[in-house]
């Protein structure tokens, strides 16, 4: 009202530092909230034009000091959760892959309507974006770790009630139709949130799975109505997408549910919702959902395998045992000769990883999210909240969702769409080490 995004920032600024600085728990909330938004158009990537100062990074230096100004003046007042070995090791590998992808930056193609990649932005997107994505993860895991951790599920929800509510209101406000959405040409009609379709689907799934479990766990039925409609608009969100692969997701998601419920009332409800929606359903879902079936697998996989797949998979033997460095298809030999279609990623977590992280990538990468999807498993069967419990099993199933979903989209390093899969991880890291974390035994 008064000048734009830099006045906004001034005003908005020294009221977060207060209220930062006085509990590290709300600057935790804020980050959960935003940290969905930190990839999009939506909120400002940068103010007064330097590259890095954004309300994310602000939030996450005031909280990083208010937590160490807490942690200084009494010692006791905060306990910090032991990371894992896997997780270090996961992180240091990414390190590695940055340092050896960043001497090969400078070769990489330039798509249209980007900027010529540097190495400075190189590292900027491929290094510092996800260890952001891991610091507010281990601030999780600090509030979760001190008894702090249910008010982000919260903060979670509204920032998918924020998208939902954004998403539908651009839609109703263009005057969009489903068909339009549904076009295999529409595949970028939401990219002005700075997202492509699959990236936004991927997000809104795994925040389903995990408001979805912990709906069906809470005992008060306000609670879980409430969380039961965020899911609801997570899932919304996702179709809205008409990403083929968000289908699949939302499939896993809910079959998964039914498989799962032992009592027949919750199984019976749950089939009679999803066979109502599926009458409801309109027929632009069907025909997306379909495309390319009864054809061939090149219709199937929108041509990835040609004209991506199969250039790029010899390029592995280049360098087989590190990999070629986060990020690589953008300087791969077929990319930067022409004999491809030219992309900035293969379109695959699991080609993806193959190519950048090598054999040794593919056993670390491996190992630390089988380690996650273990603690998932034991903390969503043996804590004792009821409530915890249905975090944590949504959380086992975000990976399932993520290990399909990979096939043909995102990476298996931390990227701003498995946000609500990262906070999971954390708020699990500190329940796993609280001691009201499993059941005691009755005698």
């Amino acid at each position: 009202m008064v000048g734009g995004a830099i006045p906004l920032f001034l005003y908005l600024l020294p009221i977060a530092a207060a209220a930062v600085l006085a509990n590290y728990q709300n600057g935790i909330w804020l980050l959960v909230l935003l940290l969905p938004f930190a990839s999009t158009q939506l909120v400002p990537r940068q103010i007064f034009g330097v590259t890095g100062l954004n309300l994310v990074n602000c939030l996450l230096v005031l909280t990083l000091s208010s937590l160490c100004l807490a942690s200084l003046l009494s010692r006791r007042a905060v306990r910090f959760p032991r990371l894992p070995l896997a997780l270090l090791i996961y992180v240091a590998l990414i390190a590695l892959a940055a340092y050896r992808g960043s001497g090969s930056a400078e070769r990489a193609i330039t798509l249209s309507g980007e900027e010529t990649l540097t190495v400075s932005s190189y590292l900027l997107d491929s290094f510092v974006k996800p260890m952001i994505i891991v610091a507010v993860a281990c601030l999780a895991a600090v509030a979760s770790r001190n008894g702090h951790g249910l008010p982000l599920i919260w903060a979670l929800a509204g920032a998918y009630i924020v998208f939902f509510v954004i998403i539908v209101g651009y839609l109703v406000v263009n005057g969009l139709n489903l068909h339009n959405l549904a076009s295999p040409e529409a595949r970028d009609l939401l990219g002005w949130t700075g997202l492509h379709a699959n990236e936004i689907g991927l997000m809104a799934n795994l925040g389903f799975a995990i408001l979805l479990y912990t709906a069906a766990a809470t005992a008060r039925p306000l609670l879980r109505l409430t969380l039961l409609a965020c899911a609801v608009a997570a899932a919304t969100t996702a179709a809205l997408t008409f990403s083929r692969g968000a289908f699949i997701g939302l499939a896993i998601i809910v079959g998964y549910y039914l498989f799962t419920r032992r009592r027949t009332g919750q199984f019976v409800l749950a089939l009679l919702i999803i066979v109502g929606v599926a009458l409801l359903l309109p027929g632009a879902f069907v025909d997306r959902a379909t495309t390319g079936f009864g054809t061939d697998t090149d219709a199937i996989t929108a041509g990835r395998i040609d004209t991506i797949w199969r250039p790029l998979l010899p390029t592995f033997w280049e360098t087989p045992i590190l990999g070629h460095g986060l990020g690589s298809t953008q300087w791969a030999t077929p990319n930067v000769r022409g004999a491809m279609l030219p992309v900035g990623h293969p379109h695959s977590a699991y080609l993806g990883v193959l190519l950048d992280l090598g054999m040794v990538g593919v056993a670390v990468v491996a190992a630390f999210f089988w380690s996650a999807w273990a603690m998932f498993r034991r903390l969503a069967k043996n804590h004792a909240d009821p409530l915890w419990r249905g975090v944590f099993e949504g959380g086992a199933v975000c990976l399932i969702c993520l290990a399909v979903q990979g096939l043909t989209d995102d990476r298996f390093v931390p990227t701003y769409p498995q946000v609500a899969l990262w906070l999971c991880y954390g708020l699990a890291l500190g329940q796993a080490q609280s001691t009201c974390s499993t059941k005691r035994t009755q005698p």
